[in-house]
């Protein structure tokens, strides 16, 4: 039996415009580009030809002419949901992508809170399945620790949600190193080891993998990767309770109260800083239990396994 082609139009004219080039990051998401990579073991392939194609995704939108072919041709169209937007000066992008959400025959959630912020938000309930965010573990697993240390990771840490001040005032409180992971101009203390912006997973997963706590005190990360990575790579997770982390970390960590308000601000408000030090520490008390007990996500396989059940559903 010949395999179903699928055609992956997430990188298009609009995607292109509309990407934040303050994320740094690269314009296809790692999700989509392991689809093709892995195609192959679930009976699917990808096509560069829309015209070829029984199913179309995106992560993004759809191009007009996709549209046109899809209504022609019945072609299911699958949308894979990221989270909403916050930031009030940003809010267009929302529309965007709410519209591709809107023209699909499913969507793919990377949380249950990125689904629950869609309806709360904007008020749509949508024919949908909940796939978790998750990171390829060929790359990202538990190695040798290196002493004991933290680290935290994003592309640019000049993005507000990201929280790099709360980072400093951790590291101004401890005598820990923190390794940071992403772009960052501000100046910090010298417990805070900068490795700016990689590019490579590898090398990403080695730093990562050999220290012993990861932070994630984002603001309302709906499915953050990075902390997919952490936990992949075995590290126990001090997090925020905003957004979707709660889903990722499920136990294998202590979280830090966050306003978990859904709603629209201009920027992401201050953690307190007693408490998130105070979390910390009972963090590094539970840290041998938590390695002891610590509870691996389900593997990469059955990830895009799942993607591709979707797919196969509306063929």
């Amino acid at each position: 039996m010949k395999p179903y082609k699928y055609f992956d139009c997430s990188i298009n004219i609009t995607s292109n415009r509309e990407h934040n080039t303050n994320s740094l990051g690269p314009i296809e998401n790692d999700i989509m580009k392991d689809l093709s990579l892995y195609s192959f073991l679930f009976g699917f392939t990808r096509t560069y030809d829309y015209k070829e194609s029984d199913v179309f995704i995106t992560n993004t939108t759809y191009p007009q002419e996709i549209l046109e072919w899809s209504e022609n041709h019945s072609i299911p169209k699958i949308k894979r949901m990221d989270g909403i937007f916050w930031q009030n000066d940003i809010l267009t992008k929302n529309e965007l992508l709410n519209e591709a959400a809107l023209q699909s025959d499913h969507i793919i959630f990377i949380s249950d809170y990125s689904k629950d912020t869609l309806k709360d938000l904007y008020g749509y309930e949508l024919n949908s399945t909940v796939i978790l965010n998750n990171v390829d573990d060929t790359i990202f697993y538990p190695r040798d620790k290196e002493g004991f240390s933290l680290v935290s990771s994003c592309s640019n840490w000049n993005r507000d949600g990201k929280r790099i001040y709360e980072l400093i005032k951790l590291a101004d409180n401890i005598d820990e190193e923190i390794h940071l992971i992403g772009q960052c101009d501000k100046k910090l203390p010298q417990n805070i080891i900068k490795h700016g912006y990689i590019s490579s997973q590898k090398q990403m997963s080695d730093i990562i993998s050999r220290s012993s706590i990861f932070l994630s005190l984002f603001f309302r990360d709906a499915g953050s990767k990075v902390t997919c990575q952490a936990i992949k790579c075995g590290l126990p997770v001090l997090y925020t309770t905003s957004g979707g982390l709660n889903e990722l970390v499920r136990g294998n960590g202590v979280p830090v109260i966050d306003d978990d308000r859904m709603d629209f601000r201009n920027s992401s408000p201050p953690l307190n800083t007693d408490d998130v030090i105070s979390k910390y520490k009972e963090l590094k008390e539970k840290y041998n239990f938590l390695m002891k007990n610590f509870k691996q996500r389900e593997p990469y396989y059955y990830t895009i396994e799942n993607y591709f059940k979707v797919m196969k559903n509306y063929l």
